[in-house]
């Protein structure tokens, strides 16, 4: 099993962005994929597998040493000293670290961002990128490669979305690499569309900016309390939903890849026919403020059929342990950004304008 850096492909504009990400890579072969089968406990566990198993490692902040103790004699006094009444010992605070509530502290850094080529990791945020060659046969019956991002959020204010020029120009466009530098992204993935439709609930950033439900297409919500819930096109609760504080986005392209048991589904909502084999994005939940962003792009060549389909794609986001995944907008649209580059790997990266992205500041 070897691993790399993660990122898109697929057809629309003749753009093509070269990704010099691809010397630094290391990659991983992956003989055979274990679907977990039990708790999402468990399933955590193989993600972070994935990653401690990485090129990447999470940089050891060590203290200085301290000066060593002097030797001069300390005077004596031969008073005798008043007597003192001794204070009530008393607790000591425990921080509360965001969303995560102190888990995965060993991600973070104090003081200023460590970046590297394939991670970033500040006090809020830690990014670390995989690309994965895949060549089991168990997701799939043939070779395909995708590029994980694991994330660690303390507060879920750094899932941000943003759109290309404002949300009411529904029809303005620019490329991936064009729209997160203006949100001051270190990563981004693009989004959904869905304001491009005339129905679709739209919230972004905590704001609701559409209240019409599709009943055709599941939504993805992204909760303040760092949890993620999924809903198909015929269960969704559009009151709820629109009148809820808490609900921080809702994504809206779908359809949901997991059920509600977390198990990988074969039947889809799909009103786009986008259930064949394509470039793929999509974002996993594992627990409070721990996700991952998957990118499939072509394997070697441009091709959508070196890719996934929709049951392939679950069946995936499932063997890394996620409890909750939602699709993307994928084709030539999909994309992953880090660090003002397109993640991509020989140059298959994202070929078609998009709306909007959703993205995480350099905090």
């Amino acid at each position: 099993m070897s691993v790399l850096l993660l990122v898109a492909c697929g057809k629309g504009d003749a753009v093509t962005v070269q990704s010099k990400m691809e010397s630094s890579i290391t990659e991983m072969t992956i003989e055979q994929v274990p679907v977990p089968a039990t708790t999402p406990l468990e399933q955590q566990q193989v993600v972070i597998a994935v990653v401690t198993n990485s090129a990447t490692q999470v940089p050891v902040m060590t203290m200085p040493p301290k000066p060593a103790a002097t030797t001069e004699p300390v005077p004596v006094s031969t008073d005798t000293p008043a007597p003192t009444d001794t204070p009530e010992p008393t607790e000591t605070p425990v921080p509360m670290l965001g969303v995560l509530d102190g888990r995965f502290a060993d991600k973070f850094v104090t003081g200023k961002p460590v970046i590297t080529e394939n991670s970033y990791q500040s006090e809020r945020v830690a990014i670390f990128i995989t690309r994965v060659v895949d060549d089991s046969k168990t997701i799939t019956n043939h070779t395909f490669n995708y590029f994980l991002a694991d994330v660690y959020l303390q507060n879920m204010e750094d899932f941000r979305s943003g759109a290309a020029e404002s949300w009411k120009q529904k029809w303005k466009n620019e490329m991936l690499v064009d729209v997160a530098p203006k949100y001051n992204a270190i990563f981004a993935v693009s989004g959904d569309f869905t304001l491009t439709r005339e129905k679709g609930l739209v919230t972004r950033n905590g704001e609701v900016l559409r209240k019409v439900h599709d009943p055709k297409f599941d939504v993805g919500v992204i909760y303040t309390d760092g949890h993620m819930e999924t809903y198909t096109a015929q269960k969704t609760p559009v009151e709820q939903l629109t009148t809820d504080p808490n609900v921080w986005q809702i994504l809206g392209f779908g359809p949901e890849l997991l059920d509600e048991n977390g198990q990988p589904k074969t039947q889809f909502n799909d009103p786009k026919k986008v259930s064949r084999a394509n470039i793929r994005n999509a974002v996993g939940y594992y627990e409070p403020g721990h996700y991952c962003f998957v990118y499939v792009q072509p394997y070697k060549k441009r091709k959508d059929d070196t890719c996934l389909d929709m049951e392939s794609l679950s069946k995936l986001m499932y063997s890394l342990g996620c409890v909750r995944a939602y699709n993307l907008d994928g084709g030539g649209t999909a994309g992953m950004y880090f660090h003002g580059k397109l993640v991509s790997d020989k140059g298959l990266g994202q070929t078609r304008k998009i709306h909007d992205i959703y993205y995480i500041p350099a905090v």
